[in-house]
Order: structure tokens, then C-alpha cells, then sequence
């Protein structure tokens, strides 16, 4: 079986490459890691190249994981006759203009990093996708769709090794994530007004916000605002702790962001409630689509829409019963897609074909 090579300023404690090197040994495949953080290309770059020589020239495949984008180019100068495979997981213009909007539409870091996920996109032997609406845009930016290979995200072992919820106290409804855009934390601040205002007629709850990011602040000063007591904001907690969080869910949430980009993904977050057993309610949209059914595996609701995002809660927090049957069937069918052997026989298929 061939040696890959995960090359680049990739965070090893992200969800994404870990279930991937981990798919991959199961797989069967030998893995190397080169790494070499720094925020700027230029100078991570020799660092980079010298750990490649050290530690990565017994490798048959160049992998470069997700957002190293300006890593690209510097694999494809080191891998001699090589392929190189790329795992974007995101456009750079579609995160930082599109979702995040960080740049206007027309600026000059919108052409930059337009510019950026064509080249690196471009370099690549194959490209992987975690959902073909990922890949749909990705042939908007110049892939051939030959070159495609969907690879789903999936969740690591122990969020399937879960154990069922709490029979006593209030009912939890779990977020964990980085309060980014895309997940619709507004849309879930304003669920939790319309589930407070139903007072006594709902049993005991509360919406726990776990992580920190970019709209964390404002998310408190909302919930704030509104003079919520059913929401809380424990902040960050180490990833290894997260199954232990899911443990004390009795439902999940995914995203719900009205942007594009929200319709193509499918969270980590989504698959680790899951793969916990736990009730799921998420944004609809064509990627989910591709993998999960709806009120089978999960609830899917209209994205940015808190009067349907509270509809589809209140029905849960009544009924125990439809917990119990969304958790199982999504549990069920998580396994079948989304475990690290899943996964590895996945991108085993995916790299059916290249040739040094």
C-alpha cells in the first residue's frame, strides 16, 4: 500500500485531518507528517522544505489538508513525480468574501483569493470535496470534474462510543462550534426568545452555546439583550472533552446561516450529534441532502428562519419518543458513512488511479 504524505501549516488537532490520517492508516496506507507552522508562506516555506527532505521523501502521494491553500505551491515544487492531492474543505473567496465578509465583493483581496483558490485548485492531481455542492463550486473555480473526489467529513470513535442522555434535569440543547457566520448563531439565540416566551408549556431546557469565535461577543450581548435564562456560554473546552458535552445533550444543532456556503457543507458539529445518538436539527440545504435524509436521520429546517428553528425544538422537547428514533436512525447511519474506516475506505477509492 502507497506512503502518503500530509504536507503543509496544517493544524493536527482539527477534526478533519485527523479522521483522515486516521481513515488512512486503517486503509492500509503508511502516513507521513510534514509541518511547519508560521503565518506567512514565505517564511514557513523553507521549514517546510527542509522537513519534507527529513521526513517526507518516502512518500508516494503529496496531500496537502484543509485551508493550506499557499502550501499548495510549494508541494508541487518538492513532490518530483509525485501526485499531489489536495483537501481545500473551503474556497478562501467564498469564506472570506463570500461568508465571513471580511472583503467586498470587488476589493483586491477578493481578486487575490479568488486568484489563490484557482491556483492552488489548479496544481493538484485530484481534489477532494466534503459534499458534491462543495464540488460544484470548485468547478466554478476551474476544476475539471475528473479531477474531483467527494470524501465525506465524518466523526472520530468516540463520539460513536456516546451513552445516552441524562434521564434527569432540564433537557439540553447543545451547540459546539466557533461561532462563525455560516453557523446561524443569531437564528439560535432567537429560537431560544421564541422557546422562553412559551414558558411553563414546555418542560425544562437550556441551549448550551459551548466554543468561542468570531460572533461569540455579539451572541452574548444578544442573549443579554433579551434577557435569556435558558442560554449559556461556557466558552472553550478542549476537543477531547467534546464527547463528554454531547453525552449531556439531548439534541444537537448544526448550522443555519443564510449564506451559499452553509448549504454546501456538512459540520463537524453535524456529524458528531450524530454519531452520539443525539436528535439533530439542522439548516437545509443540497449538501446535507447528499448523505442524510430528513425526519429519518435528522430534522432539517429553512436556514436563518428561528420561528421554524423553534418549531422543530419545541416538537422535540415534547416528544422523547421522535428523540430517541431520529438519535438511533442517525447513529445508524452515521455509522455506515461517517466512521474513520468509512472514511479511509473512502479516500482509499479516492486515490484509485494516480500513478507516480
Amino acid at each position: 500500500m502507497k506512503t502518503l504524505c500530509f504536507f503543509g501549516a496544517w493544524d493536527p488537532a482539527y477534526p478533519r485531518n485527523r479522521i483522515l490520517r486516521e481513515g488512512a492508516r486503517r486503509a492500509g496506507f503508511g502516513v507521513l507528517e510534514v509541518r511547519a507552522r508560521g503565518t506567512r508562506a514565505f517564511r514557513r516555506w523553507p521549514a517546510l522544505a527542509a522537513e519534507f527532505v527529513r521526513a517526507g521523501r518516502a512518500a508516494d502521494v503529496m496531500v496537502v489538508p484543509e485551508f493550506r491553500h499557499k502550501d499548495v505551491p510549494l508541494a508541487a515544487l518538492l513532490r518530483g513525480r509525485r501526485p499531489l492531492v489536495f483537501d481545500p474543505l473551503v474556497s478562501r473567496w467564498d469564506t472570506l468574501v463570500g461568508d465571513w465578509k471580511i472583503h467586498g465583493q470587488r476589493s483586491g483581496q477578493a481578486r487575490w483569493n479568488r486568484m489563490l483558490d484557482r491556483w492552488s485548485l489548479g496544481l493538484a492531481d485530484r481534489v477532494l470535496c466534503d459534499t458534491w455542492a462543495h464540488g460544484e463550486l470548485f468547478e466554478s473555480l476551474g476544476v475539471p470534474r475528473a479531477k474531483l473526489r467527494r470524501v465525506l467529513v465524518g466523526a472520530e470513535d468516540a463520539f460513536f462510543e456516546v451513552g445516552p442522555p441524562p434521564a434527569d434535569g432540564p433537557l439540553r440543547i447543545l451547540y459546539v462550534g466557533g461561532f462563525l457566520p455560516l453557523h446561524g448563531t443569531r437564528t439560535m439565540i432567537e429560537a431560544a426568545a421564541i422557546l422562553e416566551s412559551r414558558g411553563s408549556a414546555l418542560p425544562p431546557w437550556v441551549l448550551q452555546m459551548v466554543g468561542r469565535g468570531i460572533e461569540f461577543e455579539d451572541m452574548k450581548t444578544l442573549a443579554a439583550e433579551r434577557a435569556l435564562a435558558n442560554v449559556e456560554f461556557p466558552g472553550m473546552l478542549p476537543y477531547e472533552d467534546a464527547p463528554r458535552v454531547f453525552e449531556q445533550a439531548h439534541v444537537a444543532l448544526g448550522a443555519f446561516g443564510a449564506g451559499e456556503k452553509t448549504a454546501r457543507v456538512v459540520p463537524h458539529k453535524l456529524y458528531q450529534g450524530l454519531a452520539s445518538g443525539r436528535a439533530v436539527v439542522t439548516g437545509d440545504g443540497p449538501g446535507v441532502r447528499e448523505v442524510f435524509t430528513a425526519d429519518r436521520d435528522l430534522v432539517l429546517v429553512p436556514r436563518a428562519n428561528a420561528e421554524a428553528l423553534a418549531a422543530a425544538l419545541e416538537a422535540l422537547l415534547l416528544d422523547a419518543g421522535r428523540r430517541e428514533a431520529l438519535g438511533a436512525a442517525g447513529r445508524s447511519r452515521a455509522l455506515e458513512v461517517a466512521t474513520p474506516d468509512a472514511i479511509g475506505r473512502s479516500l482509499a477509492e479516492a486515490l484509485e488511479g494516480l500513478a507516480a
